[in-house]
């Protein structure tokens, strides 16, 4: 794959993962997942404060609004901007991402996508799982194909779908023009709060920089160009956007195969042995273990009778044993 132009691998707060992406691919934009971070630092920190700002801080286009929010974090409690910057030192913002990727997903719930697919996947033997992973990809790839098939050229459906709702719902307050394509443009936010900002058509950006970040246009530019006869929304849609770029991405196919006794078979030279691991008494888990902040999580807290602690049995203590009194 290389190293392209705008490439972005967005992961979660793994310490070997994130040396592995810097070795690999230096010049990719390295993120982490905020639904992670959020879950992390809620295990440390917690209250109003930190769930009043620190979403709405990943959240902001701008500098200015990321750090007004980051201050009043760091008023409630220095420690917690401290623990951010020593533990979470890759992108997590808006404001910090690059306008090539046109790509403002905080999260990685695509990969979670994936992994709920593959879920009932996992406890087959090694070649049995690539070859139902190559056939759920050959399947997806397929299906969009066909769709991509049924719709016209210009922009995605769901793209131009999404932009007219918000088009829509516009609090315009009022719109000043400064020359041919730039303007003023005053809204009103969802607070009810009047936000200017500087609207160019040319260059397709916003003083909010979300039409840069997104390549979709933002509320203030289509308060403008809802406002003209003659400008369409389409026009100023960024070219990923387009039904030619979806088809183009699926365009080719995934070969199909027969089963393993229509193989090649090859002599390697070499016997490749399993690794020498001890494993655990019991049945293997299957389920993971999930988060205090996830749905249907376990709450209950076990506690060893051995050394009276909480979080593990006694047959995993390793604590010494209380003496009697």
């Amino acid at each position: 794959m290389g190293g392209p132009p705008g490439l972005v691998i967005c992961s979660d707060a793994c310490k070997g993962l994130e040396k592995a992406v810097g070795a690999v691919y230096p010049q990719a934009e390295n993120r982490e997942c905020m639904r992670h971070l959020y879950q992390n630092f809620m295990k440390h920190y917690s209250g109003d404060v930190f769930t009043d700002h620190l979403y709405p801080a990943a959240r902001s286009y701008t500098e200015g609004m990321f750090k007004w929010h980051m201050k009043k974090i760091y008023e409630f409690d220095p420690e917690a901007i401290d623990y951010l910057q020593q533990h979470h030192g890759r992108i997590w913002y808006r404001c910090g991402f690059s306008e090539l990727s046109k790509c403002d997903y905080l999260t990685n719930n695509v990969s979670e996508s994936f992994n709920a697919q593959i879920k009932k996947l996992k406890g087959l033997h090694l070649h049995e799982l690539v070859d139902r992973l190559r056939e759920l990809i050959m399947e997806k790839r397929y299906l969009r194909k066909k769709i991509a098939r049924q719709w016209q050229d210009g922009i995605l459906p769901c793209v131009m779908k999404d932009l007219n709702v918000i088009s829509n719902n516009l609090k315009v307050v009022k719109v000043v023009a400064c020359d041919d394509g730039i303007v003023e443009v005053t809204i009103l936010d969802d607070w009810n709060n009047h936000r200017r900002h500087i609207v160019d058509l040319e260059n397709h950006n916003c003083s909010c920089r979300e039409w840069q970040i997104t390549g979709k246009p933002c509320k203030h530019a289509l308060a403008w160009i809802c406002s003209n006869r003659g400008l369409q929304i389409s026009d100023y849609v960024h070219e990923y956007y387009f039904v030619a770029k979806f088809r183009a991405a699926y365009e080719g196919r995934v070969e199909p195969m027969p089963d393993r006794s229509s193989w090649p078979h090859f002599e390697l030279g070499f016997k490749v042995y399993p690794p020498i691991l001890g494993r655990r008494e019991g049945r293997p888990k299957v389920q993971r273990i999930r988060g205090c902040l996830e749905k249907n999580s376990t709450k209950k807290q076990v506690k060893c009778h051995r050394c009276g602690a909480f979080g593990h049995f006694a047959k995993t203590c390793k604590e010494p044993e209380l003496g009697q009194n």
